[in-house]
């Protein structure tokens, strides 16, 4: 299953997109008002934009259920299976749910079509409907502590049903991310396709389209154990993401030379050199391995460490383009 981490900073590109609406107004806030003329129709475009906002809302807001299941297989394995009764028993919020139910809903219901997310959106509320009335069960019943009471005997009977239930939402959820970051670099790469060479807006939306790009070649890099024909793609987008943040360094230099981004600069640079580092890790022989060491590697798996590394300075980035006031 993948990772959320790769999807959370969504709405970066959708808040370039956002800037190019008419008047700079999302149709989320048109409203007719008393004695005025009533809004015209949202066009197309914007209709299209109303949609994206609410499948990246779903991807940011609803739950991670491909790591609910993880976690639960992980922590409650051993204790269902057992005979000795429970002492301790927890189900995951009802907003998991109903936030990934309620954005899905929202954005199914407006006409533009999105193929590749709208057949995965349809089919993942299929699954959380046979998934919430099991979840609102089992929420009652740790709630109220149920398990002390019959040593966990519901909480091992409907496990296998609740087990079977996420992971069928995990399934389409992870069809739903393939496509999220399918139509995400569409749109990235058209906003910075727009944008006027050699300004601000180019190098952030650069930033932005190849941190992205850079993120999504990444899987295979660390998949792969660092094979060279995956490694020369990967390094390459890092090549182009670091060559749009020195452009952009520059020209916010040059425009804003009193406000300070080091804080951000920083980040960037650190998403750069964690790529690259991984990339001569690879190339030196430390993603090979070694069966003499094998406690070592299974407590301490070097692709896995810098793959999560990886992907926390990209949310390092990503959550200061959102903040920042440097751009």
């Amino acid at each position: 299953m993948q990772s959320k981490n790769v999807w959370v900073g969504m709405l970066v590109a959708v808040g370039i997109l956002l800037a190019g609406c008419d008047n700079g107004e999302s149709p989320r806030s048109a409203a007719a008002t008393q004695g005025q003329e009533a809004p015209q129709a949202p066009s197309a475009e914007q209709v299209e934009i109303e949609k994206y906002n609410f499948y990246v809302d779903a991807a940011n807001r609803g739950g991670n259920f491909g790591a609910i299941l993880e976690k639960r297989r992980t922590e409650y394995a051993k204790g269902l299976k057992s005979d000795k009764p429970l002492s301790d028993y927890y189900i995951f919020s009802a907003y998991d749910i109903s936030g990934l139910r309620d954005n899905l809903s929202k954005a199914l219901a407006l006409s533009s079509p999105m193929p590749e997310l709208d057949e995965p959106a349809k089919a993942m509320l299929v699954a959380l409907e046979k998934l919430a009335p099991i979840h609102a069960d089992l929420a009652n019943y740790a709630d109220s502590k149920g398990y002390l009471a019959d040593g966990g005997k519901k909480a091992k009977e409907l496990e296998p049903a609740l087990d079977a239930a996420i992971e069928a939402v995990a399934t389409e959820q992870d069809k739903f991310y393939d496509g999220l970051a399918k139509r995400d670099e569409i749109n990235t790469q058209q906003a910075f396709d727009d944008a006027e060479k050699d300004t601000l807006e180019y190098y952030r939306a650069g930033i932005v389209l190849y941190a992205k790009q850079s993120v999504r070649l990444s899987k295979d890099f660390y998949q792969s154990a660092g094979k060279e024909e995956t490694a020369k793609p990967f390094e390459e987008s890092l090549n182009k993401t670091a060559q749009m943040i020195e452009g952009w360094d520059k020209q916010r230099k040059a425009q804003t030379p009193q406000m300070s981004c080091s804080v951000l600069l920083s980040d960037l640079n650190r998403f750069v050199g964690k790529g690259r580092e991984s990339i001569a890790n690879a190339r030196k022989g430390g993603y090979k391995y070694d069966e003499q060491r094998q406690m070592m590697w299974k407590n301490n798996n070097p692709i896995k460490a810098d793959a999560q590394w990886f992907a926390r300075f990209y949310d390092s980035v990503i959550n200061g383009m959102n903040a920042t006031r440097c751009s």
